[in-house]
């Protein structure tokens, strides 16, 4: 990849989960870097690998996952050679991670307040007063309204957006050097959307930490994020930064992507696949897994690993038409 001080560096990564047929390749050799004081977009459809990546950095893999091949380098340690005792050094101090469930991540049986106070707690040494205190204090920089009684409520009293915000305390309590939201607004209207990005926006800026944001919008990567990485079914298609991708994207995957995205000056017309669901079903590809529905398909795209090729500086396509 281009020559960058990476803060996250994703090598060659490989996952397997058990099938009808042995084991079938969920991630397959999955590379990209997040660098220092970036935002990177992770972007794709339901089901290409985004969170199971996000998930496999965390160490968090289900117990029937299992790495086939890889690395993740991070501050120049691979993590997938970490024990569980190391990985938690690891997780909240160096990495955090906002998951897709809102409420599900916050404790129903706290309030929030204590919530927040007990990770300054662990991760600061603080007395449980000054915990609160420092609480209370990030709450309302994240524009949460009378901070102080909020703090006092359990998370069913409040809004979901609210509880976002306060997972984003929660994640700024600990300081990390590298924060992972996935897909942080799932069911928050759009305009408590934007607010929540602009917040996650505001404090990466203000703490200097790396942003890894996965998404399936790829009109808040384009306002938010300064690199994105597309993914299809376990593969990465294409990396590179926003401005360049969205103005001349190279992978037919990529580029019919932002076909998709509806326009309000224009109608879209969607062509039908010649292809079943099942037929779809493309983990079992030992070549490209965007085959089966790529318009310039070429002979070894059904066989051969994907090449890696630098289209421009920092441009990378994962597609045997560019090789």
């Amino acid at each position: 990849m281009a020559e960058r001080e990476a803060l996250l560096r994703i090598q060659d990564l490989s996952v397997t989960f058990p099938s009808g047929d042995g084991r079938v390749a969920i991630l397959d050799r999955v590379s990209f870097e997040v660098g220092e004081n970036e935002i990177v977009g992770l972007v794709g459809e339901s089901g290409s690998g985004k969170t199971m990546t996000s998930l496999t950095v965390m160490g968090f893999l289900p117990p029937s996952g299992q790495v086939a091949g890889g690395q993740i380098w991070f501050r120049g340690k691979d993590l997938l050679r970490l024990t569980e005792e190391e990985m938690r050094r690891v997780r909240g101090r160096e990495i955090a991670m906002i998951f897709q469930s809102i409420r599900s991540a916050l404790n129903p049986l706290m309030r929030v307040g204590d919530q927040v106070a007990r990770v300054y707690q662990l991760q600061r040494g603080l007395s449980r007063k000054e915990a609160y205190q420092e609480a209370v204090r990030v709450l309302n920089r994240m524009d949460i309204p009378d901070a102080e009684r909020r703090a006092r409520a359990y998370p069913h009293q409040l809004s979901r957006g609210m509880c976002q915000r306060v997972l984003v305390a929660m994640m700024v309590a600990c300081q990390p050097e590298l924060l992972i939201a996935d897909e942080p607004t799932t069911g928050l209207d759009v305009t408590i959307q934007a607010q929540i990005f602009e917040l996650m926006k505001d404090v990466q800026q203000a703490t200097g930490a790396s942003l890894l944001l996965i998404t399936h919008d790829l009109g808040v990567v384009a306002e938010t994020c300064q690199r994105v990485v597309v993914m299809y079914a376990g593969q990465v298609m294409e990396t590179a930064p926003v401005e360049p991708l969205f103005a001349q994207p190279c992978h037919p995957y990529t580029q019919n992507l932002l076909r998709s995205i509806l326009r309000v000056d224009k109608v879209v017309e969607i062509p039908e696949a010649d292809v079943s669901l099942g037929e779809g079903m493309t983990y079992g590809l030992r070549g490209c897994r965007f085959a089966l529905r790529c318009p310039v398909v070429l002979p070894r795209c059904w066989e051969e690993h994907l090449p890696r090729e630098e289209v421009e500086p920092d441009h990378w396509v994962f597609c045997h038409n560019y090789g």
